[in-house]
């Protein structure tokens, strides 16, 4: 089924390119619908680079392949997100690979008609820099997960992280994981059982509380900090 432009422009609403400024509503025009199998990648590293990305669908893993073969994963998107910000800007290559995890629809805005509308209204740049700051600060709290010595550590501080902006000041907080147990795992750089037997651990010391598949109550975020720096 097509997606009309209504929820194009929802979609886009979302990201650094919507909003109210002027030629919002030309890029949802512009944006070219594409479908890609479980498994399938987006692009590669290294590969040219241009259009970017909206996840209409699915879910998808932004990673990079080491020189030994590991694979490190950076992010995970789901519906309403999107991804291709450095070569949409520059027209260099992808500076990391997206395969999809499921099934997905993604709308694609190439690289020409961006430029176009990025030279008419200025706002549209304004909202994209903010945008790539904020992948950029990410980006740190994921250095300072790898830095975390133990998995007690990183998972605390995963857990944290999943914390919505606004409950960042309060006594306590519930969290959803935004994937699976072993995408999380794959994250914090764990095996999925060294993440079950840390769960196991802040769940025995009462620092967090399982309240379903992929849901947890935080009941004291400043204990949780404290195991966080593994106090």
């Amino acid at each position: 089924m097509t997606i009309d432009i209504s929820r194009r422009e929802a979609l886009l609403a979302l990201t650094p390119l919507g909003g109210e400024g002027k030629g919002a509503r030309e890029i949802a025009e512009l944006l070219v619908e594409r479908r890609v199998n479980e498994g399938a990648t987006v692009f590669s590293e290294g590969e040219a680079g241009g259009p970017f990305f909206v996840v209409a669908k699915g879910r998808l893993r932004v990673f990079r392949i080491l020189p030994n073969g590991r694979e490190i994963t950076f992010f995970l998107l789901g519906s309403e997100a999107s991804f291709g910000f450095l070569p949409l800007l520059d027209g260099g290559p992808y500076p990391v690979s997206v395969r999809a995890v499921e099934a997905s629809t993604l709308l694609v805005l190439e690289r020409g008609p961006f430029l176009r509308l990025l030279r008419a209204d200025a706002e549209i740049g304004v909202r994209l820099l903010s945008h790539l700051a904020g992948r950029l600060r990410g980006c740190m709290d994921q250095i300072s997960v790898l830095g975390q010595p133990g998995a007690r550590e990183r998972v605390a501080h995963g857990l944290l992280g999943l914390v919505p902006p606004e409950r960042a000041g309060a006594g306590e907080a519930t969290v959803r994981l935004p994937s699976s147990q072993e995408e999380l795992a794959r994250l914090l750089h764990l095996t999925p059982e060294s993440l079950s037997r840390a769960l196991g651990k802040l769940r025995q010391d009462g620092l967090v509380e399982r309240l379903g598949p992929g849901r947890f109550r935080i009941p004291s975020l400043d204990a949780l900090r404290r195991a966080a720096d593994g106090e």
